[in-house]
């Protein structure tokens, strides 16, 4: 399948399903001069900067009057590539599309998850999991979506997030089984490496994503374990 986006103004569609008629009504008229100068002209900028070797991971952008239509590579193509479609264009191209709109009155259609919903809040920290998928930012969707899937996700179940502050701050935690979860963490007053064990996996992801905010009234109740 495609992994297909739609950036629309925000309003101009009350539901999912009225965003794809919408955008078809829409046909045949010039971009608006808006989108071009806020969304398109950076997703041109995209596809410029992707090398020929990796030439599945331009974008097909199809502008109609103020709306445009992404589509990002599918599964045909990660197959194709050995997995390298889906992991350096679906995610990425879903952050990039929000860091254009983020500001302005657009919202974003995701076929996939058939959503249609505003910019969301992104941490630019970095993330590793299982040494198979890297990323440069989340969202608190993306951390509680990986934790749940990290067994699916890689061959190693861990996920490491770090600051890209020059500091040692770091989360990780790694998925001994669906009740068992490793948990460390630098901790930046004590400067101290701490860790504990925890049964939910939405609970680990929810201190991830507190971490990643800088929140640690939740972090600071947990029982951590020195390990140096």
């Amino acid at each position: 399948m495609s992994y297909e986006f739609v950036v629309l103004p925000a309003g101009a569609a009350a539901s999912p399903g009225d965003v794809l008629p919408y955008f078809r009504s829409r046909r045949g008229q010039p971009a608006d001069d808006h989108l071009y100068r806020t969304v398109i002209a950076g997703l041109h900028g995209w596809n410029s900067r992707i090398p020929a070797a990796a030439s599945h991971a331009r974008l097909r952008i199809e502008a109609a009057g103020d709306a445009v239509r992404v589509t990002a590579a599918d599964s045909v193509d990660r197959r194709r590539t050995r997995g390298s479609a889906k992991d350096y264009a679906e995610p990425r191209v879903r952050e990039l599309i929000e860091a254009l709109i983020t500001g302005f009155a657009y919202e974003i259609y995701d076929a996939r998850a058939n959503t249609l919903t505003s910019p969301e809040i992104r941490r630019f920290v970095l993330v590793d999991i299982g040494g198979e998928r890297k990323y440069s930012s989340l969202t608190q969707r993306d951390v509680f979506d990986w934790v749940r899937q990290l067994h699916l996700l890689a061959a190693i179940p861990c996920l490491i997030a770090e600051k890209r502050n020059g500091t040692r701050s770091f989360i990780q935690t790694y998925r001994n089984s669906p009740t068992d979860y490793t948990v460390e963490l630098h901790h930046p007053v004590r400067d101290r490496r701490l860790g504990t064990t925890m049964t939910d996996g939405a609970t680990v992801a929810q201190l991830i994503w507190d971490w990643a905010s800088d929140e640690w009234s939740r972090l600071d109740q947990v029982q951590w374990e020195p390990l140096d």
